[in-house]
Order: C-alpha cells, then sequence, then structure tokens
C-alpha cells in the first residue's frame, strides 16, 4: 500500500492460510485524520491494523480514503464503525467532515452497516475513562490483542471492537 505508514497484521496480503487461521467475517473500524487508522477486527478475536498518512489537500484525502475502503470492505465486512471528527480548529474539521461523507458513502455504496461513534464513548469502551489519553488507548491495546499499536491504529482497534462488542451475530 503506498503512503502506508505502520503496518502490523497483514491487511493487504494474505495467504490462503492466514485467512483460514483468523477467519473471514470482520468489523472494519476506522479513525480519520491526517494519519488514517484502519482495524479489521475478525469474529475470531484476531486484528490487523495499519495506519496510512493521507496527503494534504481535501480532495486527495478523499479520494485516496475512497479507494482505500473501497479494497478493504469486502463481502466477509459485517459492519463498518467510523470515529466521528472532533477538533476545535476550522482547518481541521473543513478535511474530517468531507472525509466522514466519503467513508459512510463507501459503506452505503457497498451495502455494508455503519456507524458514527464519538471518541469519548471509544475512549469509555476501551479504558473506562472519557478523557483517557493514547497512551491509554494503545495500552488497553496492547492488553486486549497483545500487539502494539500506533495511535490511530488503537482508535481504529477500539472503534472495531465498538462495533463488534455491541452488535449481535
Amino acid at each position: 500500500m503506498a503512503g502506508a505508514v505502520r503496518h502490523t497484521g497483514g491487511i493487504a496480503k494474505e495467504s490462503a492460510r492466514e485467512v483460514g487461521a483468523i477467519g473471514r467475517n470482520y468489523y472494519l473500524g476506522v479513525d480519520l485524520g491526517t494519519t488514517a487508522g484502519l482495524a479489521r477486527l475478525y469474529e475470531s478475536g484476531a486484528i490487523d491494523c495499519l495506519s496510512h498518512k493521507v496527503k494534504p489537500s481535501i480532495h486527495e484525502r478523499c479520494v485516496g480514503l475512497a479507494a482505500i475502503l473501497d479494497r478493504m470492505i469486502t463481502p466477509d465486512c459485517i459492519g463498518v464503525c467510523i470515529e466521528e471528527p472532533f477538533s476545535g480548529q476550522f482547518s481541521s474539521v473543513k478535511a474530517l467532515f468531507p472525509m466522514m461523507g466519503v467513508a459512510v458513502l463507501v459503506c452505503e455504496q457497498k451495502g455494508v452497516p455503519w456507524v458514527l461513534v464519538n471518541l469519548m464513548k471509544l475512549k469509555v469502551h476501551a479504558t473506562g475513562k472519557g478523557n483517557a489519553k493514547k497512551e491509554d488507548m494503545q495500552a488497553a491495546a496492547k492488553a486486549r490483542w497483545g500487539k502494539d499499536l500506533g495511535p490511530d491504529e488503537a482508535d481504529a482497534a477500539w472503534a472495531a471492537a465498538y462495533m463488534a462488542d455491541r452488535t449481535p451475530l
């Protein structure tokens, strides 16, 4: 994947043996930002994550995110959980809200259920505290999945877990 910042688990390429070991059905968590975090949480409990540095212009961010989500949302995707944009700076809001719209649009085009979740709810789900820091989210991810995740990956992982833990199969 061009532009990938950190890759932890094989989202881009999987062998048939790996897919059989971790399962097929998964929830996708999405953390929007200048570095997008994405995580697939499989029904088996396995997880793979990546972070992807997006281009500076809003147009390039939206087109790039659409391409990534188009590849990652497959028929095996049970649902997508998108962290709601939050920022006190207008420049961030100006970029994040179009990205959120793109993520919702791709989900709708693929016919996959989606949900937006507030960052505070993700923090409570992950750590029990609504004011948890990035490091707390990463430590909670390490405790649950045994992997060292970057901050964007951890947020995406908790978004996927939030949906998985609340969705009856």
